[in-house]
């Protein structure tokens, strides 16, 4: 049997005598009950069962449904079934998991995910692209908005909105007054931060998104909501240089451009260069300037980077960039590139809590179920810091399901496990299979 960091730990006796003492089920109720103490108030019954619903996130080995809660729960099926239906400020319980970022260059990261699902009456279900499958396949779409960290290269899911196509009538917002369809993609991607712009303002004011959000209908919307954007441009983007000359004083609008950026020979006296030590070893040179972006149809801050690739000769250039023009140049790398932290968050929750699981037909279930499948990673990465170094979530959630069985089985017996804590043989058990992070 694996023995994982925790467990060693626990033996040599490296850990807190008082979190000795507690059970895993415990430690992990009480890592719930600090994010509530942030939140809006709940009553009783209900906080209750989210926090029992967030434990069986962790706990449950297979399919995460409404049957398999009332299996391994204290609830009955239905109860499940009807408080999913319950609307709960999910943004403001998992605020608590940002404390550890104050101080931190930090970043609104948004990228849309694919959800699997069958059927013809599921609200919201059409054709999305599959990064995984590297087409587009029919199912759901959710919104995934995370705070990165870039200086602990981490991302805090805060909250989830699933794609529906539902037509907005009347006069569209002042952030979408530039766009010719008020009820596109990109129109929803911006409702879902304008729900929740005061929250969001309070973390950062920048957004970093993938190439797809490089538009400037998006852009334009973002800067009417108080953000700036950090993407990157596709390969055969147009930019131009800004005349800084003196004025000709001939007649006519003053000269504003001063040629076509040419990427393979960029002017040096217009880009500066600066070394980048990459966190995979080795560094590489940042080419930065202050252009004018046709597309965006504003001045923008660049960073063009030349990235090698493997089995080709030549290198690509790829080219990122602020609408803040006073942005550091190391700050838009280390910001983008900390935007993948958000796939692994994604990654997590369809691998260990369930998030392609949940099968109701309602929007609000749905959604209540994306949130509380992202919220229980948040909740399983804070256990594994506040309690021991080298847990991943798998580890976590093994180590759950291990403590559970271990008081299914002390409570059937009629044994009370308090003079076991200590033990070794007692820690074997709830520590089986838990392996290290890698």
């Amino acid at each position: 049997m694996a023995k994982s960091l925790i467990f060693s730990n626990l033996v040599a006796g490296k850990q807190n005598k008082s979190d000795m003492k507690k059970k895993p089920l415990d430690q992990l109720t009480e890592v719930i009950a600090d994010a509530f103490n942030g939140a809006a108030k709940l009553r009783k019954n209900f906080r209750n069962l989210i926090t029992e619903t967030i434990i069986l996130y962790m706990c449950i080995p297979k399919r995460i449904n409404f049957t398999q809660m009332a299996r391994y729960g204290k609830s009955c099926e239905s109860r499940f079934r009807q408080n999913f239906s319950k609307v709960i400020d999910w943004v403001a319980f998992n605020l608590s998991f940002t404390k550890n970022t104050q101080g931190h260059r930090t970043a609104l990261a948004i990228d849309p995910s694919y959800i699997t699902k069958s059927g013809k009456h599921t609200p919201g279900i059409g054709y999305f692209w599959s990064g995984c499958a590297g087409a587009i396949k029919r199912g759901l779409e959710i919104l995934e908005i995370a705070l990165i960290d870039a200086d602990a290269k981490d991302a805090i899911h805060l909250k989830a909105v699933q794609t529906v196509d539902i037509k907005k009538v009347g006069r569209p917002p002042k952030y979408l007054e530039d766009m010719d369809e008020p009820n596109s993609l990109i129109a929803h991607y911006l409702r879902a931060l304008a729900n929740n712009r005061e929250q969001f303002h309070e973390l950062s004011n920048i957004v970093v998104a993938d190439a797809f959000f490089s538009k400037s209908t998006f852009v334009n919307g973002l800067k009417c909501l108080g953000f700036e954007l950090v993407s990157r441009f596709r390969n055969d983007v147009s930019l131009k240089y800004l005349y800084t000359g003196q004025p000709t004083g001939r007649k006519g609008r003053p000269k504003k451009f001063d040629g076509q950026v040419n990427l393979k020979e960029l002017r040096k006296d217009v880009f500066k260069e600066e070394i980048y030590d990459c966190p995979e070893g080795g560094t590489t040179v940042l080419h930065s300037a202050v252009v004018w972006a046709t597309s965006l149809k504003s001045n923008v801050r660049v960073v063009i980077v030349d990235c090698p690739e493997k089995g080709k000769k030549t290198q690509t250039r790829k080219i990122f960039f602020s609408t803040d023009v006073n942005m550091q140049p190391r700050d838009i790398m280390d910001i983008y590139r900390t935007r993948f932290q958000i796939e692994f968050l994604i990654r997590d929750a369809k691998q260990f809590t369930g998030l392609c699981h949940c099968q109701s037909r309602k929007k609000e279930k749905l959604d209540f179920a994306f949130n509380c499948s992202l919220t229980a990673i948040n909740v399983a990465r804070e256990f594994a810091r506040r309690h021991g170094d080298g847990l991943s979530v798998a580890g976590v959630k093994t180590l759950m399901h291990n403590a559970m069985m271990l008081e299914l089985f002390f409570k059937k017996s009629g044994h009370k496990p308090n003079k076991l804590l200590n033990t070794n043989d007692f820690k074997e058990l709830l520590y089986y299979g838990v392996a290290d992070a890698a």
